[in-house]
């Protein structure tokens, strides 16, 4: 059976006044219209819905039983056609999902949430991992809403927004043997390296670089996460290089050292990446003002 929607409009108007008249002024039709609709409202249920009463009209049984549900299927299409501007973040109870790098989750996680249970309480988050490989094909398959990444991977589909720039600086326990000479990338790599690689690679960006000053340092440990990377130092004489804001973070907390590096790399910029499909998507539109917003606060 085809529904009508604009049967469902006049039936919902029809039950609420219980008067044509006033059904139609709340629809805006004319009357004979909204006659007619109800003419074939009652063909339809096979039941005359309103009858007289007196000098006005009362709803038949089954009309009184349809009620609570023409309401809902009108609430539902209200909801369905709202548009973009009707968006309220405070009312709001959907669900974010999130592509993050270890690193940037580290940086950016805990003022995110800390200004969505301020601004938008009922917004719930699922974070996943991510790394540059698979930031945006999860966005491309449509598994997330945004990601979070470190990646010049571009797609026709995928739009990005750079949230900051980031340096990389080394870590060491404090008394380390490299901090008894002078800092030169020589003596750099004379000390184990210890590297954060989500995918186990033996080489990172550093390694290109020391490579490009005819230099090679042993990698001695690769590690998945930028939290747990710091908490190997305590112990060892190994160098870990990181960026600046996770590197000072670990630094105050477990008493490390935070120090240039004695050789050139370049700095990397963190991105946030959504996919075209959702530009215009309000409740999106707002998130990522937010992460946007958070990223200018925290960095």
């Amino acid at each position: 059976m085809t529904v009508d929607l604009n049967l469902v409009v006049a039936l919902g108007a029809l039950l609420d006044e219980r008067n044509v008249s006033r059904a139609a002024v709340k629809i805006g039709r004319s009357q004979p219209a909204t006659s007619s609709a109800l003419a074939r409202l009652r063909e339809i249920f096979n039941d005359p819905l309103l009858v007289r009463d007196g000098r006005g009209y009362r709803l038949t049984p089954r009309a009184e039983e349809l009620r609570p549900h023409v309401a809902r299927a009108i609430a539902a299409l209200t909801a369905t056609f709202k548009t973009p501007s009707d968006f309220d973040p405070v009312t709001s109870d959907m669900v974010v999902r999130i592509a993050a790098s270890d690193y940037l989750a580290v940086v950016l996680m805990p003022q995110l949430i800390s200004d969505l249970v301020r601004l938008a309480p009922g917004i719930d988050l699922r974070v996943v991992a991510a790394d540059r490989r698979s930031a945006i094909t999860l966005l491309r398959e449509g598994k997330v809403d945004l990601s979070l990444a470190v990646t010049e991977q571009e797609a026709p589909d995928v739009l990005s927004l750079p949230l900051f720039d980031e340096e990389f600086v080394m870590v060491t326990r404090p008394g380390h043997p490299y901090h008894s000479g002078p800092s030169t990338p020589e003596r750099f790599v004379e000390h184990p390296g210890l590297l954060v690689s989500q995918a186990g690679d033996g080489t990172g960006i550093a390694d290109e670089c020391l490579a490009q000053l005819g230099l090679k340092r042993r990698v001695a440990v690769t590690v998945a996460h930028f939290l747990l990377a710091p908490r190997l130092l305590a112990n060892s004489d190994h160098v870990l290089v990181i960026g600046r804001r996770v590197a000072e973070a670990a630094g105050k907390e477990q008493g490390l050292c935070v120090e240039a590096l004695p050789f050139t790399m370049p700095a990397f910029t963190a991105r946030m990446f959504w996919h075209t499909s959702t530009t215009n998507y309000a409740p999106l539109v707002w998130f990522r003002k937010l992460i946007a917003s958070t990223a200018v606060s925290c960095c």
